[in-house]
C-alpha cells in the first residue's frame, strides 16, 4: 500500500489542530533517572492532553479536514477506549453526533469518558473484528462518517504532531524517541515525523510480549494477525497489523521491543510514586523496556518517551500501586 505523505503534512496538521489540542508538557524524569545509567530521560505527557490521551491529535486532524456535510450525518468509531473519547470530544466540539463501538470488556473509565462527552456507546464483542463489523452496520444504516483509529492517513499524520512537538521542546537535541505500539498509528506517524526531520534519531516502538504484533510482522516482513494473550496494557491489545501501519513502521522504526507484564506493572508504579504521574499501563511500556535493559540508558544520551495516556480504572491503578 503506497501512502504518499510528506513531513510538511505533519507541520500543516500541527497548525490545523492547534485550537483543539493542548501542547502537552515535556518534563525531565530526574527521579526515574537514578535507576538507570546516566541518560537524560524526558517524558512527553500526553496523559495531560484533553481527553487524557494522545488520540485527540489524529482524530482532530481527520475531523477538521472532513467536509461538514459528511460530519453532519454523524460519526462513528471502533475503539477500546482512548480513541473513543477523542472522537466523542471532537464531535461535541464540532456539534455533531457520535456513536462509538467499544468492546464488552472496555474499562469502565473509558466508557464513562466517551459518554461524558455526549456520545452514544454501543458494546460489541471482544475483538477488533467485532467492533469493525458493528461500525460497518451503523454506517450502512445511518450513513455515519467513519473515524478509523489507525488506518486513516489523516489520523496517522495528526499523531505525528506529538513527535514534532517533543522535538521542538527538546530544541532538536534528542538521541532516541520511544513510543508504545498497539495498532501502530502513533508509531507510524511519530516515526515518520521524527525520521523526516532528523534521520539520525533512533526510533523505538514497545509492545507487550503478550501481543507481539509488530515483532512478528517484522520477522515475517508482512502485515499479519497474531494470537493475543492477556495484558494489562489494554490499549495495545490489537491482533491485526494493517498494511499502512506495517509499512510505515518497517520503513521508519529502528527497533521494536516486547516487554513482560511484570515490567509494565512496575513501570506504572514507578511513574506514580517517583514522578507523581498517573499513567495507564499502555503508556508505561517505554519505561518497562528500560527496566528490562532493552534501551541504552548510558550517560550522555537524551531519551524521550511518550506517556500516551492516563485513562486507567481506579481499582486497577490502586492494585498496581499497592503491589
Amino acid at each position: 500500500m503506497e501512502v504518499k505523505l510528506q513531513v510538511s503534512d505533519v507541520f500543516q496538521a500541527k497548525k490545523r489542530i492547534k485550537d483543539y489540542v493542548k501542547v502537552t508538557p515535556l518534563i525531565r524524569a530526574e527521579n526515574l533517572e537514578k535507576l538507570f545509567d546516566g541518560a537524560e530521560i524526558w517524558l512527553k505527557l500526553e496523559n495531560m492532553q484533553y481527553t487524557g490521551a494522545f488520540k485527540l491529535r489524529g482524530v482532530s486532524n481527520k475531523m477538521l479536514i472532513t467536509p461538514k456535510e459528511e460530519l453532519q450525518k454523524g460519526v462513528t468509531a471502533a475503539s477500546s477506549g482512548n480513541h473513543a473519547q477523542a472522537v466523542s470530544y471532537m464531535a461535541q466540539q464540532l456539534g455533531v453526533k457520535a456513536t462509538i463501538v467499544m468492546p464488552e470488556n472496555a474499562p469502565k473509565a473509558k466508557i464513562a469518558g466517551a459518554k461524558g462527552y455526549g456520545a452514544e456507546v454501543v458494546l460489541a464483542g471482544f475483538t477488533g473484528q467485532d467492533r469493525d463489523k458493528k461500525c460497518a452496520e451503523l454506517i450502512e444504516e445511518h450513513g455515519y462518517c467513519l473515524v478509523h483509529s489507525h488506518m486513516d492517513p489523516a489520523v496517522i499524520i495528526g499523531h505525528g504532531t506529538v513527535a514534532i512537538e517533543a522535538l521542538e521542546q527538546m530544541n532538536g537535541e534528542m538521541d532516541e524517541f520511544i513510543m508504545p505500539c498497539g495498532a501502530g498509528s502513533l508509531t507510524s506517524g511519530g516515526s515518520f515525523a521524527i525520521k523526516g526531520v532528523d534521520p539520525s534519531i533512533k526510533v523505538t516502538a514497545v509492545e507487550p510480549k503478550e501481543v507481539p504484533l509488530f515483532t512478528e510482522a517484522l520477522k515475517a516482513d508482512k502485515a499479519l494477525t497474531v494470537e493475543m494473550g492477556q495484558t494489562i496494557a489494554d490499549g495495545l491489545r490489537i491482533s491485526k497489523a494493517e498494511e499502512i501501519n506495517f509499512e510505515m513502521i518497517r520503513d521508519n522504526v529502528d527497533t521494536v521491543v516486547a516487554v513482560e507484564e511484570a515490567s509494565i506493572a512496575e513501570a506504572v508504579k514507578l511513574l506514580g510514586l517517583k514522578e507523581k504521574i498517573l499513567a495507564e499501563p499502555s503508556a508505561c511500556v517505554g519505561i518497562a523496556a528500560m527496566l528490562e535493559n532493552k534501551i541504552d540508558t548510558s550517560a550522555g544520551r537524551r531519551i524521550c518517551i511518550v506517556i500516551t495516556g492516563g485513562n486507567v480504572d481506579a481499582s486497577l491503578y490502586a492494585e498496581l500501586i499497592n503491589k
